[in-house]
């Protein structure tokens, strides 16, 4: 994936969930990571994470698409896979492809999920 659409997917998703990614924010210091790798100069990337935690040591900052890539299996509506199974306890997502465009679709039916259990 290019650096410049990892942008722009980084800037829809606090847009069409914005309950799983409050915490959001505009990294204006530093490229993201792919766009280090890509050697390119795409910048102002939303992020979440960064900071210090309770000991001061500083913690890692993702563009928001990467955290949502290493996240959305526990965010879906998976069943867990039975006990007794290698995979005891984590989502059983076989059926569910990882394209971008189905990973986005996920991400606003948590987001409507999310609004019918507030009411």
């Amino acid at each position: 994936m290019k650096a410049r659409i990892e942008k722009k997917l980084s800037k829809r998703l606090p847009e069409i969930a914005p309950s799983q990614f409050h915490g959001a924010w505009i990294d204006k210091d530093e490229p993201s990571e792919l766009a280090y790798e890509q050697n390119t100069r795409v910048s102002h990337v939303w992020s979440v994470g960064g900071g210090v935690d309770y000991w001061g040591e500083g913690c890692d900052a993702y563009t928001v698409w990467e955290i949502w890539k290493m996240n959305w299996c526990w965010h879906g509506p998976f069943k867990a896979y039975p006990e007794g199974h290698r995979l005891e306890g984590y989502p059983n997502t076989d059926s569910f492809r990882p394209t971008t465009i189905n990973l986005l679709k996920l991400a606003a039916n948590c987001e409507l999920t999310c609004k019918e259990a507030r009411r």
